[in-house]
């Protein structure tokens, strides 16, 4: 499992290094928000 895992994680890394502006376009890096702060996503 572990080295399954370890592969997924490289595997991810390698594509995210080759397009990052992808990854970031995908990533929800800011889901939540203080309270009473508007929401980035809908």
């Amino acid at each position: 499992l572990e080295a399954d895992t370890e592969w997924v994680n490289q595997f991810i890394e390698s594509q995210v290094l080759r397009m990052p502006a992808q990854y970031f376009w995908l990533h929800k890096r800011f889901k939540t928000r203080p309270p009473g702060e508007q929401r980035y996503y809908k």
